[in-house]
């Protein structure tokens, strides 16, 4: 089964960073990348989707409309993980109260949460860690 991860952003190196780390260590990972609520409503089906990482740093909308419309309109049950801007224990708490499963906050390092995203996929899909060809 492919494994489906969605990235929502309107900042290019938000995919930049991630996208070509997940697919060097599994090329069965299908990404779908969405910088708006009407992208994220046409594009993805949530009952095949494993994972949605959402930039904080959005320019166009604002990252807690975006978790909103997937959590409470969309209805959507797939963990989201949320790298925010803000870090105030107000904003955080208020992302958890829309439906973020996880909060990474920023600067982070991207392997270690690459492989943590690898990590948590093994859990939940049994998904290889590193695919050889």
């Amino acid at each position: 089964m492919k494994t489906n991860i969605v990235i929502i952003t309107d900042v290019s190196l938000f995919c930049n960073i991630f996208i070509p780390l997940l697919t060097s260590k599994n090329k069965s990972i299908h990404i779908d990348i969405c910088r708006s609520i009407s992208e994220i409503d046409k594009k993805i089906d949530f009952s095949t989707c494993d994972l949605i990482l959402v930039d904080g740093g959005m320019t166009q909308t604002t990252s807690f409309e975006v978790i909103e419309f997937i959590s409470t309109v969309k209805n959507s049950k797939t963990p989201i993980w949320f790298f925010p801007e803000i870090q105030t224990e107000k904003y955080l708490l208020k992302s958890l109260d829309l439906g973020v499963s996880r909060i990474i906050r920023k600067p982070f390092d991207p392997l270690k949460i690459v492989n943590e995203i690898l990590l948590y996929l093994l859990k939940v899909e049994n998904v290889p860690i590193i695919e050889y060809t």
